[in-house]
């Protein structure tokens, strides 16, 4: 890689605070290097939080059309009581078990509900 040699113009103030954090002296040719790296990172920024989100796996949970992202949270309610549930992995975890929808949505009461009516969902990321 070739090297082209430019004065640039920068405020001493912003040197000064380059060579506290980076832990070189600001007028010496190691801080080169950091400051290559500082400028390379700024042309290409981390990923943001969303951006983050979605390159997340595709962990979830399979309900036979309805497919439940990792971190999804169920809710269903017995006696005007609630109970929740979350996707974790490939599972829907209730405490420490394991369960199907229908499972959950059966988890309390008399055991003749339809998930597809007794379970609400709220999804990752969402109010």
């Amino acid at each position: 890689m070739g090297m082209l040699s430019f004065p640039y113009r920068l405020p001493n103030e912003l040197m000064e605070e380059f060579g506290a954090f980076t832990g070189l002296h600001w007028c010496g040719g190691e801080i080169e290097a950091p400051i290559c790296d500082a400028i390379r990172a700024y042309m290409k920024p981390q990923p943001t939080a969303a951006a983050q989100q979605d390159a997340m796996t595709d962990a979830g949970y399979q309900w036979k059309q309805v497919f439940l992202p990792e971190g999804t949270r169920l809710r269903a309610s017995f006696g005007r009581t609630p109970y929740f549930a979350v996707v974790r992995g490939s599972d829907i975890r209730c405490g420490e078990q394991s369960l199907s929808p229908s499972a959950f949505a059966n988890l309390k009461g008399s055991g003749n509900r339809n998930a597809w009516k007794a379970v609400w969902l709220r999804f990752p990321g969402s109010e």
